[in-house]
């Protein structure tokens, strides 16, 4: 079974340039994660795809946040419009019934798209539970805020994704839904008591601990862990995540250069690393910070692609854009 370097790494534009072939080449990175900067029209995509794994190898993990909604990287014409999670929570309050079959439609559409570019994962389903003072980072990307609610919406996304030969990630694990800033630019501090967060926050990535793979929250959980952040944290990483959780698949950290984190970025890919993490994953494109990661990391020991995950890569189901389309509006007319 092929090794790769535990790192997924973000590219600078629509296309990849010298220093990003030699890097898949030289340093063999386990997977790619796109955004929109790199998806401005769907040929230019379907053409960067196509060369990455040129570079590198068919079953390469090219990783994507497409949840509908505001969270959506892929955005012309060509690519179906697709909604925020809460649309559907809010639905399940009133049919629950008819709200599990518009996310399956509404998944179903995502996940078959997806796999005709060629993108073998996508970064779904968001498992956090936003408290009245969340500080709208997770918003309407959550279905809601009822542990078992997301827990049913997740489990179906989870299936719906694999019948469609993509890997899912549950997100963010144990559970960004208290925190009151973004960690994209500051470094949240949970400080609920631990019988709070055990009976809600962690219990919808509890029922779901069988997902593939798992993205860390940026964030302090002071009653566990007051001085690491959980990406970090080996208390949080071993005992919650994995011990008190279940979780036994890939955990990749959530966007190593997000401001959450201060100190050296090469240190916090290793640190990560040590801490328990599976991956390290860079978002920004910066070529300069990926050759700092990945020169910092490489003394550390390779990763595999999980069998089970090479295995959903091989899955197509048939879709028919129309039908299904068709089918969700219907559905979605009912409640609008």
């Amino acid at each position: 079974m092929s090794s790769y370097l535990p790192l997924i790494i973000g590219l600078k534009g629509t296309s990849l340039n010298a220093n990003e072939s030699n890097f898949l080449k030289n340093f063999k990175p386990w997977g790619i994660i796109l955004f929109q900067r790199n998806c401005i029209n769907h040929k230019d995509t379907l053409n960067l795809i196509e060369d990455i794994k040129s570079k590198t190898h068919e079953d390469v993990p090219v990783l994507i946040d497409q949840e509908g909604g505001r969270v959506s990287r892929l955005n012309y014409p060509e690519f179906p419009k697709t909604l925020s999670a809460k649309i559907f929570g809010d639905i399940f309050a009133k049919d629950k019934t008819m709200a599990l079959r518009a996310l399956t439609l509404n998944t179903d559409l995502i996940a078959g798209s997806l796999k005709k570019m060629g993108i073998n994962i996508n970064t779904i389903p968001v498992l956090d539970l936003p408290s009245l003072n969340e500080s709208g980072v997770i918003g309407d990307r959550a279905y809601a805020s009822d542990k078992n609610t997301v827990s049913q919406m997740g489990e179906i996304v989870l299936s719906t994704n694999n019948s469609n030969g993509i890997g899912s990630v549950i997100k963010h694990i144990p559970g960004h839904g208290k925190a009151s800033v973004d960690s994209h630019f500051d470094l949240p501090t949970i400080t609920d008591e631990l019988s709070v967060l055990e009976n809600e926050d962690f219990i919808p990535f509890s029922n779901l601990n069988y997902a593939p793979l798992a993205m860390t929250a940026h964030a302090i959980y002071q009653k566990y862990d007051k001085d690491n952040v959980a990406t970090l944290s080996k208390t949080i990483i071993n005992k919650i995540i994995r011990s008190k959780i279940g979780f036994s698949g890939t955990l990749i950290t959530d966007d190593i250069s997000m401001k959450a984190l201060s100190d050296d970025i090469g240190n916090n890919s290793f640190l990560a690393l040590q801490a328990g993490c599976d991956i390290v994953m860079h978002c920004n494109g910066n070529f300069e910070e990926i050759s700092q990661i990945a020169n910092k990391i490489s003394s550390l020991d390779l990763i595999s692609i999980d069998p089970n995950l090479l295995e959903t890569f091989q899955l197509k189901k048939t879709l028919n854009v129309e039908e299904v389309t068709g089918e969700l509006a219907h559905i979605l007319t009912k409640f609008s």
